[in-house]
């Protein structure tokens, strides 16, 4: 998400190609081959660690964009852990690279990292009712045609001892949604200002306003009940099955990272967003520990002090960039790698 076209734009309504030559150094990468549905319609090889994609799939409509990062010295012969970052709301896989400085932060990493499209308001599910957008099956797309792509393409760690997730606000419950359903898939998950809870009333009316297109930016509008079925209280069973706080049991024996601001006071907008989605942490970090799930926990508050980056405690990539630095070395820790 960007600064001002992100999951909080309803909060505040609330009151709340063709293949082209390779680069030399990753020329030991054969072309990117098709399978599990998805089919390699471009591929440019940035520089020797970026690969961008574009891809057709039969879960998603549309065509959409995948982004690679190699590590800086990939061999074939080793075998690779890999990190699937996932993007916010309102935003696409390029904003990890434009704005989260994606690819210098993880180089010199035995790392392969996976950047894919998760769609405007894709929210990282299947969706209930696709009705004239169908298909939307985004988890679809991810977990049951990505990571076998990926698999049959790369030196990779094929296990869940060599995978790990993390992600952005919608990114960040992505993150721990897959991680929460899936989790013989994933050692690692983290969450950085993730929307955590579902059933928070801010975090319901955002994602029924995207739906609606009274987001701006937020694409063609569909039905309320699209995503995850109906939001009436009573009626609301695909929002309380979907919300990773109520599924912490499903992550013991993971490794768990969750990141929140405190909000800013030099940006009152992303500040208040920050604070919902802090509200949503919190609850995901209580729920962890009455639970008895180790798991590790930052507020860094109005960020003084966090991280190399400047970071207000908003919801920004200052502080996400910075998120994804205190990870990467506690997720290294976990996975498998050479």
């Amino acid at each position: 998400m960007r600064r001002r076209s992100l999951i909080g734009a309803v909060l505040a309504l609330a009151g709340l190609g063709a293949v082209s030559a390779p680069v030399r150094a990753a020329a030991s990468v054969p072309a990117m081959r098709s399978g599990h549905g998805i089919t390699v319609t471009a591929e440019h090889r940035v520089d020797a660690r970026r690969i961008d994609l574009t891809v057709t799939s039969t879960a998603v409509a549309g065509a959409h964009s995948v982004h690679v990062l190699l590590p800086t010295h990939y061999r074939p012969a080793e075998r690779y852990p890999v990190l699937y970052l996932l993007h916010g709301a309102l935003d696409g896989p390029d904003s990890w690279l434009t704005d989260g400085d994606a690819e210098k932060l993880t180089a010199g990493r035995p790392l392969i990292t996976v950047i894919p499209d998760g769609g405007l308001k894709g929210w990282y599910t299947d969706w209930a009712h696709s009705r004239g957008s169908a298909p939307q099956r985004w988890e679809t797309f991810h977990v049951g045609q990505l990571i076998p792509f990926v698999d049959d393409n790369l030196s990779t760690i094929a296990s869940r001892r060599g995978r790990a997730i993390a992600g952005l606000s919608m990114g960040g419950f992505g993150a721990m949604h897959y991680a929460a359903r899936h989790p013989r898939l994933f050692a690692y998950a983290a969450s950085f200002s993730g929307a955590l809870d579902l059933l928070h009333p801010a975090v319901r009316v955002t994602i029924v306003g995207e739906e609606l297109g009274v987001v701006p930016n937020s694409g063609p509008p569909v039905a309320a009940d699209a995503i995850f079925g109906s939001p009436l209280a009573g009626f609301d069973g695909g929002w309380r099955a979907a919300s990773p706080v109520r599924h912490v049991a499903s992550l013991r024996g993971m490794g768990l990272a969750i990141y929140t601001g405190g909000g800013s006071i030099a940006d009152p907008f992303s500040g208040f967003v920050e604070s919902n989605l802090r509200d949503t942490a919190w609850a995901m970090h209580r729920s962890l520990n009455a639970a008895g799930i180790p798991h590790f926990f930052d507020d860094y508050g109005d960020g003084h002090g966090y991280g190399p980056e400047r970071c207000d405690g908003g919801h920004d990539f200052g502080c996400w960039k910075n998120d994804l630095v205190n990870v990467l070395p506690r997720l290294m820790a976990v996975v498998s790698h050479p």
